[in-house]
């Protein structure tokens, strides 16, 4: 099995999530020279690493690509966006939301 290494991971996550070095920079409070090494070749320290894990919601052991799957739980950036929209609704639409959804997902235009 080949192991990435945390600057790749990096990379990949930041690129995924559809962030330039800037705004991931910006996110976390650090420059963008900052993330450019980190995804280049410097070690970032365990404080750095417990910031990103937390900003892309994985573990310390994904970032180090020791697993092959970020956490299960993970929610991307649209999914959350939808919990948000979804928790907004009053009770009765959130209701009828949910059916629908339901029902979209059992209806045939999804297999």
């Amino acid at each position: 099995m080949d192991m990435i290494s945390i600057n790749e991971r990096l990379k990949e996550l930041r690129i995924e999530n559809g962030l330039t070095q800037k705004q991931l920079a910006d996110e976390l409070g650090v420059g963008q020279t900052t993330i450019a090494a980190h995804e280049k070749n410097h070690m970032p320290k365990l404080d750095s690493l417990i910031a990103y894990a937390d900003f892309f919601e994985c573990s310390l052991d994904y970032l180090a690509g020791r697993e092959q799957a970020p956490l299960p739980y993970a929610l991307s950036p649209q999914e959350r966006e939808l919990i948000q929209k979804f928790r907004s609704l009053k009770p009765p639409i959130r209701s009828y939301a949910f059916e629908q959804l339901k029902l979209l997902s059992e209806s045939e235009i999804n297999r």
